[in-house]
Formats: structure tokens, C-alpha cells, sequence
């Protein structure tokens, strides 16, 4: 993956994340019934780390970035793929269990294993809990993928 590949990989994933049914249906409000799946782009989905508050409308989000921080012995890049999921308080409970967490297992289908990116396969290295805002939940994941470096 070359830096100037970035823009499709991150399309890539945002159109991924939209056109799955499990996720466009974890993450529409429940008042908005309607919402196209291409609507929850920059309103529910975003493809940087948006900045979650306390005013943030009460709603479930995916946020998803990019970086390179390192290369492997000049010859490849190290890539990761990080991906927030936050449930505001009033958004965490479904009947199938908690809404971060099922978020979570349609967005490794998606990733882990997957060819898109880079040389061989995207692995997931780490899953873990932040607290992003008052009454908000968040869960992180991490892919990884290596490609050729270019010299």
C-alpha cells in the first residue's frame, strides 16, 4: 500500500461498512426508519477520528483511520487499520446483546482476513474498551497489514 492509495482504502471500507445490512441496521436511529444506508456516511460512519462529546447526539457511531508507523527493514510498510464503534448509553442494549459488541463482530467479518489491503491477509492485532465521552461507550480495533515499501 502506497500513501497515495489511502483515499481507496478508505473508501473501500466506508462503502463495506454502508452496504452491510447488520451494521446500517445496528447503527440507524430507531426515529429514522427511512435513512438510507449511503446516508450514514459522514453522519453516523466516518472515515477519520471523529471527536465524540457530551452534546453529541445520542446515537451509535464507526470512525476509522489509516497510519503507516513504521517500516520493516526498508522494504515494507507496516499498515494499520484502527476502527472506533461508540454506543451512546441510551443505544447499547439490543435484544441480541450489546450493540458495541455486535458491531463489532459484522465489522471483523468484514476486515479480518481480508486481501483488500496490501500484501497476504488483515489481521486483527487488538480489541479493546475507551470511554470516548460521558454516557458514551466505545470499543477499538485494530487491523494490520504489511506491504511493499516503495524506495
Amino acid at each position: 500500500m502506497y500513501l497515495d492509495e489511502v483515499p481507496r482504502y478508505r473508501d473501500e471500507i466506508m462503502e463495506g461498512l454502508c452496504k452491510c445490512d447488520t451494521i446500517v441496521n445496528l447503527i440507524r436511529p430507531k426515529d429514522q426508519p427511512d435513512l438510507r444506508s449511503a446516508d450514514l456516511a459522514y453522519k453516523y460512519i466516518f472515515p477519520y477520528d471523529r471527536l465524540i462529546d457530551k452534546t453529541t447526539e445520542a446515537g451509535t457511531y464507526i470512525c476509522f483511520d489509516i497510519v503507516a508507523p513504521r517500516t520493516v527493514n526498508r522494504s515494507f510498510t507496516d499498515f494499520r487499520i484502527y476502527i472506533w464503534v461508540i454506543a451512546h448509553e441510551r443505544t447499547m442494549r439490543t435484544p441480541k446483546g450489546l450493540v458495541t459488541d455486535l458491531l463489532c463482530i459484522e465489522i471483523d467479518k468484514l476486515m479480518n482476513g481480508s486481501k483488500s489491503f496490501g500484501l497476504g491477509q488483515t489481521y486483527l492485532t487488538t480489541w479493546d474498551r475507551f470511554n470516548p465521552a460521558e454516557d458514551f461507550h466505545g470499543r477499538s480495533l485494530v487491523y494490520r497489514t504489511y506491504d511493499f515499501n516503495r524506495e
